[in-house]
């Protein structure tokens, strides 16, 4: 076997290991995502949620303290609470103006502020779901 055949072969695996959603639609109440999960699980994503846990550099710079304490990815991210020093989860910087995707790896989200840099991964995304199953 070649060099590049491994390398294609690792990143096959890669992506055969990585969670796939079955269909991603918006909710109304709570506003924001439902993604159905290819093993049968559906999670609800509010968009404050979503957006208080942005994976970009500039917005993990902006949550340094909660770096700090752990969690996902090395943040705090609680769907229960929207607070946030940086005033990042308040207002019209919590309304998703625009979703899209990113390959076919990831969603990305144009939120109020103009902000659009996260790249949030299914794998991403279904380590930080929101629902009680997978909180506990």
């Amino acid at each position: 076997m070649r060099r590049d055949d491994l390398a294609k072969d690792d990143q096959s695996s890669y992506w055969k290991s990585m969670p796939q959603p079955k269909a991603v639609t918006l909710s109304q109440d709570p506003k924001g995502i439902v993604i159905e999960w290819e093993d049968g699980h559906k999670g609800t994503y509010p968009f404050p949620y979503l957006r208080k846990a942005c994976p970009c550099a500039l917005c993990k710079g902006e949550r340094t303290p909660f770096d700090q304490v752990g969690g996902i990815g090395g943040r705090v991210v609680s769907p229960a609470d929207s607070s946030e020093p940086s005033g990042l989860a308040s207002g019209e910087r919590n309304t998703a103006k625009d979703m899209f995707k990113v390959g076919r790896y990831a969603l990305g989200f144009k939120w109020g502020d103009g902000h659009d840099a996260g790249i949030f991964t299914w794998d991403y995304l279904r380590q930080m779901c929101p629902c009680a199953e997978c909180a506990s």
